[in-house]
């Protein structure tokens, strides 16, 4: 038997379940009605009493005549009390239980013998108020997007897409090839302003010396992992450890050794990687932006360059390296992504609180939080590919910060998708059917406690028992 029969069984057994149910229900009603008389059916029965024990006083005058009527009425009432003693019963039929089987044929009996369609829809089982429950209770029903949802990301991921164009735009202003006129970022110009004074930049040269600075080549900052703004905290600092530079030569990766005496305190190799990076930010050639040293030992691709020529990743991200695509730069393209995030953040947390109150606030462990922003970014990248293709092509339009903050949240999401989200919907079942159970048990105890406090005896202390 397939999981698909035993569905349709199963549906044809509650179907028959809920209609038994239903007519109890409307037994069980009549009978709460005329209990709720028991006051007025009590009275009606002293005042029959009171009248038969004066008849019983003056039986004596009594004919046999004069009970005639009586024992009509008598036949009547037994009459009309076995007529409600058979209706009952029949409302109040149950399906006895055996096995399994026998259980769904009797179920499809009794559906076809009271003329109901033996498969109903599963909402039809239910009454509207359970399934408006269940639809509330359900895993994907407080992860749900409302309007203001959509109307917040899109806003977002559009303003986020503005910033980009008018804002970001390219390093600097284009002035020779086939990208000539495309005017540079403002931003990024005024970064590019700053300085420190020259007392100042001539101390961090001298207290950083480094041994990947030593290489060689105006393209040292970009060859070496060193001089990476994310990578250098780890590579540049084992490399001053070593007295040598860890570096790119044509596409492979190498490791220079002897350049520097060896520094043997860890502590003092990181204070002097964060000088030397200081003493390089405000240079003319900058810093490269995260990871570009990675890039550059990445030898795939093939891109038509502004000349024509035919380059790989390696030589575009060098390319763009020498047109202005530098940390300062990567600081300018930041603005994107942090507009997607302020918005939607005081957003979530605007609505977490006056939902949820001074519960703690955890976006990373909320689904719908991290499709959300996850759903903006996705926006924002869509605008900065629409921006490359109107500055035709233009590498240095690509908003690299962007694109590494949507991986940021693709990766937790796919993850998700593909591993945590059926166990957290169980995990989410499970906790409601905890919940139901402990108010069953609850409202179990509180009606046991009612009935033992209204029909348990009551023994008065110092009392002498019978």
């Amino acid at each position: 038997m397939t999981d698909r029969d035993i569905i349709v069984e199963m549906r044809q057994m509650l179907t028959a379940q809920r209609a038994i149910l239903q007519e109890a229900k409307t037994v069980m009603t009549g009978l709460e009605r005329s209990l709720g008389d028991n006051n007025m059916q009590a009275t009606d029965i002293n005042e029959l009493e009171t009248i038969m024990s004066e008849i019983e006083q003056d039986a004596c005058f009594l004919k046999p005549c004069d009970l005639d009527s009586w024992a009509q009425d008598d036949a009547t009432i037994s009459v009309l009390y076995e007529q409600k003693k058979i209706r009952y019963t029949e409302n109040l039929k149950t399906l006895q239980f055996s096995n399994w089987h026998q259980f769904v044929r009797d179920s499809q009996a009794y559906c076809l013998s009271t003329g109901i369609e033996p498969v109903l829809p599963w909402e039809a089982i239910l009454t509207d108020k359970d399934v408006a429950q269940i639809k509330a209770e359900s895993y994907g029903e407080q992860y749900r997007w409302d309007k203001w949802d959509y109307i917040v990301v899109g806003s977002a991921g559009v303003l986020a897409f503005l910033t980009d164009v008018f804002w970001v735009a390219v390093p600097q202003t284009m002035k020779s090839g086939v990208y000539n006129g495309q005017q540079g970022s403002i931003v990024t110009e005024k970064l590019r302003s700053f300085k420190f004074p020259p007392s100042v930049q001539s101390w961090l040269e001298m207290k950083a010396k480094v041994p990947y600075d030593h290489t060689g080549g105006g393209d040292h900052r970009i060859d070496t992992f060193g001089h990476d703004p994310v990578l250098g905290f780890i590579m540049g600092v084992l490399d001053i450890i070593r007295g040598g530079a860890t570096t790119i030569k044509r596409g492979n990766i190498a490791f220079e050794s002897g350049l520097a005496d060896p520094v043997m305190n860890p502590l003092t190799a990181m204070v002097t990687q964060f000088l030397h990076m200081l003493s390089d930010v405000a240079t003319s050639k900058g810093l490269p932006v995260p990871f570009a040293s990675i890039i550059r030992a990445l030898k795939i691709g093939s891109f038509t360059g502004p000349s024509g020529r035919t380059h790989t990743l390696s030589s575009m991200i060098l390319w763009m390296y020498h047109n202005g695509y530098d940390l300062r730069h990567f600081v300018t393209m930041g603005i994107t992504p942090a507009v997607i995030e302020i918005i939607l953040r005081a957003y979530l947390m605007i609505r977490h609180y006056s939902t949820h109150g001074e519960k703690k606030f955890l976006l990373a462990d909320n689904p719908k939080y991290r499709s959300m922003l996850l759903s903006a970014h996705a926006v924002a990248c869509a605008g900065n590919a629409g921006k490359i293709a109107l500055m035709e092509g233009n590498p240095l339009a690509i908003n690299y910060a962007e694109w590494l903050t949507m991986l940021r949240y693709l990766v937790p999401s796919l993850k998700y998708w593909m591993f945590d989200k059926h166990r957290l919907v169980m995990d989410h079942m499970l906790s409601i059917n905890e919940q139901g159970w402990s108010e069953l048990c609850q409202s179990s105890d509180d009606l046991l406690t009612r009935v033992y406090a209204d029909t348990a005896p009551i023994f008065a202390l110092g009392s002498e028992s019978g």
